[in-house]
């Protein structure tokens, strides 16, 4: 195949879109790990190569001319190679998924390549190839449309939103016209449907400033979880999802919460332990023997409070859920005992 005079932003683009098709992507941060396995890729770190060859780290870079990965193909099979000394986990996400946008933008076969050594190609040939693997690489992980949508101009919303590194990050804010350029109306509208959930949901996304609680609820006025009203919309660096049980639509939960029943049918209540299996709104009056006024919000699996009015919700007058400072607590000490543990410090 002829080399191509210059970067194919639009073929890149294209690819991106295939990607989220073929891989069935459909939420944020993307995991290129996954991609690779169900994609029967091989995958093998420079520590690996490093004891096959009996070599340290410094050579497997000279060896394969990049300090973050490589990619292999044998004409059948392609393998990742990928640097696991890189202290960044962003990095080494970016790295698997510029690798993911060689095979995507098929350079191995097109340009009958088993390895792109940079020293093969003309600076030029290798600027090329970089620049359209890198487009994709951005686009997959932190797509230029999403982040227009959500109108995100700070690099740490970028970081806490699609687990990117800062230099990722700035890379991103930098060239998002340039992409947005590439943006033709059918990919727009492919990633606005697959990502339609997203959206909403970050959009719609609060923080609560008293227990960090992260949470999706239009319009919420208190906090579920410790029934606080110092909300922020968005999610901060700290937040914190409690723990709760899964439930359906109708916010009935699909195991009994209290004798883990599961033939819960349709009732409103456990056949075998009575308790009430819905979590909403408890705040209600009675008049002559009925419910004659209820807040009725259906809430979610972990809320021990109402967001609308605070009142508390049924499973938390139930006793099925602890008070959040509980949990909390719980959660600080694990984290304690835990890093005195990877210190090598006796408890």
């Amino acid at each position: 195949m002829r080399f191509p005079v210059r970067a194919r932003y639009d073929q890149a683009m294209t690819n991106v879109n295939k990607f989220f098709v073929n891989e069935n992507i459909t939420d944020f941060p993307v995991n290129p790990f996954e991609v690779i396995k169900n994609n029967k890729w091989g995958l093998i770190t420079y520590s690996e190569l490093a004891e096959i060859h009996q070599t340290d780290i410094s050579n497997i870079v000279s060896a394969y001319q990049s300090e973050d990965g490589y990619t292999m193909y044998d004409g059948e099979n392609y393998t990742i190679a990928y640097n696991d000394t890189i202290a960044s986990p962003g990095r080494i996400r970016f790295t698997l998924m510029h690798e993911i946008g060689h095979i995507y933008m098929n350079h191995l076969i097109d340009f009958e390549a088993t390895v792109l050594f940079k020293s093969t190609l003309t600076h030029t040939e290798y600027k090329i190839l970089e620049n359209e693997v890198n487009a994709f690489a951005r686009n997959v992980l932190a797509p230029a449309i999403i982040v227009r949508n959500l109108q995100l101009r700070k690099k740490n919303q970028l970081i806490s939103y699609f687990k990117i590194s800062r230099a990722a990050a700035k890379v991103r804010l930098e060239t998002l016209e340039l992409d947005l350029q590439y943006l033709f109306t059918p990919f727009i509208r492919v990633q606005l449907k697959y990502f339609k959930n997203f959206i909403h949901n970050k959009i719609n996304s609060n923080q609560c400033l008293n227990c960090n609680h992260s949470f999706v609820y239009e319009n919420a006025i208190f906090c579920p979880v410790c029934g606080q009203g110092q909300l922020i919309k968005g999610e901060g660096d700290n937040k914190i999802i409690y723990s709760g049980y899964d439930l359906d639509e109708n916010g009935r939960a699909k195991i009994c919460p209290r004798c883990e029943n599961e033939q819960l049918e349709n009732g409103d209540y456990c056949k075998v332990c009575g308790v009430y299996t819905i979590n909403k709104c408890g705040n209600y009056e009675w008049f002559n023997n009925a419910v004659s006024w209820e807040c009725g919000t259906i809430l979610d699996g972990n809320a021990r409070f109402c967001t609308t009015c605070g009142h508390k919700s049924t499973f938390f007058e139930n006793g099925l859920l602890d008070s959040w400072d509980v949990e909390k607590r719980e959660r600080e000490e694990e984290e304690h005992y835990r890093l005195m543990a990877n210190n090598g410090v006796p408890f």
